[in-house]
């Protein structure tokens, strides 16, 4: 499944593609390269692919950028993963960011994990690192729309690593409902 890399924190085109499987139906990886990678995930089982390089608006190691575009991104992951017919396979350039924060904060807001436990369960497998505040400042813009809600910078470091079941429902319907957005 996962392709040797030379040191798990740095990404090297020449390798090509190399990917996880983190859950029964969620792979993350780096981009497809070649025919024959497309090829690869059907035989993963993969229905559906979510591309976070082009036409989207997420940037390497850009901790605002991540925060700001984790919630689109989880309504199309998760419209995919709804969908039933397959694995789901998201990449960026390299999978060590922003691939990596979007199945997090999937994990997190749509599977009943604390933000520990699926950032644990997706980096014990797959060695990169997203930006863990991104993600818990997104949850906290999702879980708080209200414009006079004190500034995410002032919380303490523990806040938002796990949310009510309200919360988790609310912030559910908020990213369903971006779908059409």
């Amino acid at each position: 499944m996962k392709r040797m890399m030379r040191n798990p924190y740095e990404y090297h085109h020449d390798l090509g593609m190399n990917y996880t499987l983190i859950t029964d139906h969620l792979i993350v990886g780096s981009q497809p390269q070649r025919p024959e990678d497309i090829d690869h995930l059907k035989e993963e089982n993969v229905g559906h692919i979510l591309c976070l390089q082009q036409d989207k608006d997420i940037e390497d190691f850009d901790p605002d950028s991540v925060r700001n575009s984790l919630p689109k991104a989880v309504s199309l992951l998760e419209w995919a993963a709804s969908q039933e017919r397959g694995r789901v396979y998201v990449h960026c350039t390299a999978g060590l960011g922003r691939a990596p924060a979007v199945a997090i904060a999937y994990l997190f807001w749509f599977c009943n994990m604390d933000l520990d436990k699926a950032y644990g369960l997706l980096t014990s497998k797959r060695p990169c690192g997203p930006n863990k505040a991104a993600i818990r400042g997104a949850t906290y813009d999702l879980a708080k729309d209200d414009p006079w809600k004190e500034p995410f910078e002032s919380l303490p470091d523990l806040a938002f690593h796990d949310i009510a079941d309200w919360e988790r429902r609310l912030i559910q319907e908020r990213v369903r409902g971006l779908r059409g957005s």
